[in-house]
């Protein structure tokens, strides 16, 4: 057995190579040494086949041993990579070098080198001997002619001698005449390139081995210094079999001179170094992948570059990694290669990867095995059948996260089994660097978006301070203005129209504030009521008519063809406040042309439009703009009104509904917001078609007598003013108790307003007394409070509707033609 001196400071290594050492796969006896100095003591007194000794060491590095000139192979280890050191440390001398890795690979390739070494090292030394035994020969045929026969004898026989040497060498040996035609091949030169004496010897030279890989031998050079005598040691490169493949060879050639020193022949020894030039490409390849997370700028990139790393040990010209999602079982493709098929993802439902991610196994297969697995397992397979398919599972810890996948379109032998294992080595640092390079990704994107939010924030705060006292400044200004006696009525009459339309916009701003606050904290709830739609599309035409006509645009409201109006169950607030907020938009940013708003009946869902030829939307913002705080982004918004938080609203109602919403514009053309409203099979019922409609009162033609119930005498003078041209009498009341009285002297009023929050008797005591006295008397509740649950209560009071303070003559006269213009469907 073997005995090997280490020479190794790092106690890490150290108990990495003892631990080794104990393996099936190391056949040697060893000793240590710590240090340059120690070793040198060691060898003094020690004999060694071979030293394996690190470069870095405490007290000098390998070279010190190097220069010793010890004749025993010595072999370098270094951790730091450098081709520097490698080609300093052969040129001194070392055998071989190794480079260490983290995961201790090298320590596997360890006894190859060191077996290696020591075959070269004898092979040399017997070419040695044999050169100056040759030498010798020939001195002594020179010198002794006499002795001529008994010479020959000798030569003879050494040369037989010489022939079993190389016969039974493990190094593939080789002779030609100074033309370069081969007279001499050994067992080892047919076992690894494929061709037999009988083929080569006498016919052909050492370049039918010519491979024409780039960045090879330079063929010229090397021939112009072997016929100069020149002897060529570790030369490494890559020569061709007689099957056409590859091989990576080390090797040396000696000139072959007569005893005049004339040129007669040349000798060649070679080896095999394939594995070690693999196991450096793995580690090379390995050490790429892991940096390329911090080279590359995205996914995409990062598995382009893994493509064209894993190129240099295996042909990856059909090559694609699909990425699994578990949580919403998904694949995707974050990169594609393949010569047949430009796919850009895949399905995951019976597909091939979900086969392998479910299986956790490897798929080595021809593309008749493919189909057949497809049919048996119910897996569609689908594009262009490879002739050769493999796909390994990607593994991060107990996890598959995706599949590698190799395909050969041309041959069904493509890839060996080496490749399978080769590939499944390294998919585990592959799925690694993925792993990192998504979570760098999750990171970035986070912080952009972290980013974003607090600068719209910002700008919403900016926005919405700009919003109230905007319209503020408005009221007071004008509130101060109308105090001067002098006004001229038209004067007067223009202020308060402007103070009314400040109002209106900071009590537009405040709405949706509180809108937002309340479905940030989950209070907003659903109110399914029985709604009758085209009604209340009516109803918003008839509010925003005059808007329309004022600014000079045209509104048309676009009903389904026929009679039939569809009732269903929804909430009609909600639903309500959307079409109301995208009629507003509608109208705010059209300044020429008009608005179209209606609806569809589409298999099981309503969908209901806003059509405008406004300002549109830039299409780099249409995916923003029903986002929160959006508004405060985009540019010039300044010059229309509002705090931008309508659409965010609507989307929220929407959704909570059951439907979809969104927009299609272009810029300076126009936009057409879109949202649907489920038809569940349950509601089917509410369907329905009315062909005949009673009115159960005409307000123009009979008056209603009116009780006013309200506590702030301002606000029932603001009611009492607007209910003037449709009431013939009005009744007031302070609080519940005056109510209850009043309308015990009076049961046939008509309608009660009731203000919810009073002293003595609240809202809701006095409406529950009221309808107590008549079950048919409309009572609409009114507050200034909108808490979610205030409409559902004042109902189980007694009340009929619910309005909400400030209360605006459009929404209760709304409420009035609802109840006393057209019959009230429950």
């Amino acid at each position: 057995m073997k005995h090997l001196l280490l020479i190794e400071d790092d106690q890490v290594d150290q108990m990495a190579f003892e631990r080794f050492a104990q393996t099936d796969e190391f056949n040697f006896t060893y000793k240590v040494a710590n240090s340059i100095s120690e070793a040198k003591n060691i060898l003094k007194i020690e004999k060694f086949d071979a030293i394996v000794t690190d470069y870095f060491l405490g007290d000098g590095n390998a070279f010190e041993i190097l220069e010793l000139q010890l004749d025993i192979p010595i072999i370098v280890t270094t951790g730091t990579g450098s081709e520097e050191i490698a080609v300093q440390a052969l040129k001194m001398g070392a055998y071989d070098y190794l480079i260490k890795d983290i995961d201790g690979f090298y320590l596997k390739m360890l006894p190859i080198t060191v077996k290696n070494a020591l075959q070269r090292f004898q092979s040399e030394k017997e070419l040695k001997e044999y050169h100056t035994n040759l030498e010798v020969l020939i001195e002594q045929k020179k010198a002794e002619l006499e002795k001529e026969i008994k010479i020959n004898k000798e030569t003879s026989e050494d040369l037989l001698k010489m022939n079993m040497i190389f016969k039974n060498s493990n190094e593939v040996t080789f002779m030609t005449d100074n033309e370069g035609i081969i007279t001499y091949i050994n067992p080892k030169f047919t076992e690894l390139y494929g061709y037999t004496a009988d083929e080569v010897v006498g016919k052909v030279t050492p370049r039918i081995l010519k491979s024409n890989a780039p960045n090879n031998i330079d063929y010229e050079n090397f021939w112009h210094k072997l016929s100069s005598k020149q002897s060529i040691s570790n030369f490494s490169y890559i020569n061709k079999k007689k099957d056409n493949t590859f091989v990576h060879i080390e090797g040396s050639f000696e000139p072959i001179l007569d005893t005049s020193k004339n040129l007669i022949g040349f000798l060649a020894i070679q080896r095999d170094i394939s594995e070690r030039i693999k196991s450096q490409n793995i580690q090379k390849v390995l050490y790429n992948i892991s940096n390329a997370v911090h080279t590359t700028n995205n996914l995409k990139q990062l598995i382009k570059l893994i493509k064209q790393e894993l190129q240099v040990i295996i042909d990856t010209t059909n090559f694609y990694i699909a990425l699994y999602d578990d949580v919403n079982n998904q694949i995707t493709l974050p990169f594609f290669a393949n010569e047949k098929e430009p796919f850009t993802d895949i399905s995951a439902k019976n597909s091939i990867i979900q086969y392998i991610i479910k299986n956790k196994k490897t798929l080595f297969i021809s593309g008749q095995e493919l189909v057949k697995l497809g049919k048996e397992n119910n897996i569609t397979v689908s594009g262009t059948i490879p002739k050769q398919m493999l796909a390994v599972p990607i593994k991060v810890g107990n996890s598959i996260t995706g599949v590698i996948v190799l395909q050969s379109y041309t041959s069904s032998e493509a890839f060996i089994e080496d490749d399978k294992n080769l590939l499944i080595f390294v998919s585990y640092q592959i799925g690694l660097s993925i792993q990192n390079k998504k979570i760098e990704e999750d990171l970035t994107f986070a912080l952009e978006k972290a980013t974003e939010s607090d600068k719209l924030k910002t700008a919403f705060l900016h926005n919405i301070s700009h919003e109230i006292r905007t319209p503020m400044n408005g009221i007071l200004g004008f509130a101060n203005l109308l105090k001067n006696p002098q006004l001229t009525d038209e004067k007067q009459q223009s202020f308060i129209d402007i103070i009314t339309k400040s109002g209106e916009r900071m009590l537009n701003t405040l709405n949706d504030l509180m809108d937002i606050s309340k479905l940030e904290t989950g209070q907003v709830k659903i109110n399914l009521t029985t709604t009758n739609i085209n009604d209340e599309l009516e109803i918003l035409y008839t509010f925003y008519k005059r808007e329309a006509t004022n600014k000079g645009l045209l509104l048309n409201l676009i009903l389904p063809k026929g009679k039939n109006e569809i009732i269903i169950k929804t909430d009609r607030d909600k639903l309500y406040a959307v079409l109301s907020n995208l009629i507003k938009n509608a109208l705010k940013f059209t300044t020429i042309g008009g608005i179209d708003f209606g609806y569809t009946v589409k298999e099981n869902k309503l969908e209901f439009y806003v059509m405008d030829t406004g300002i549109g939307i830039p299409k780099n913002r249409q995916h923003a703009i029903f986002d929160r705080f959006i508004q405060a982004d985009i540019e010039d918004t300044n010059v229309f009104e509002g705090a931008g938080l309508g659409l965010s609203i609507s989307k929220s109602y929407i959704t909570m509904l059951g439907g979809k919403i969104w927009v299609e514009s272009l810029e300076n053309q126009g936009s057409q917001f879109y949202f649907t409203l489920p038809l569940k099979e349950t509601e089917a019922n509410y369907i329905e078609a009315i062909n005949n409609t009673e009115l159960k009162t005409d307000i123009n033609t009979k008056k209603i007598s009116v009780l006013i119930v309200e506590d702030e005498e301002i606000a029932s003078i603001y009611l009492s003013i607007l209910l003037e041209d449709y009431s013939s009498r009005i009744f007031l009341a302070k609080n519940g108790e005056e109510a209850i009285e009043i309308f015990k002297k009076n049961p046939k009023i008509d309608l009660v307003l009731m203000d919810i929050k009073m002293p003595k008797m609240g809202g809701y005591e006095a409406s529950l007394r009221i309808r107590e006295l008549n079950k048919n008397v409309i009572i609409i509740a009114q507050t200034a409070f909108t808490f979610p649950g205030d409409k559902e209560k004042a109902l189980r009071y007694g009340c009929t509707d619910y309005i909400s303070k400030p209360i605006q003559a459009t929404n209760l006269f709304s409420l009035i033609k609802k109840y006393f213009e057209k019959q009230y469907y429950r």
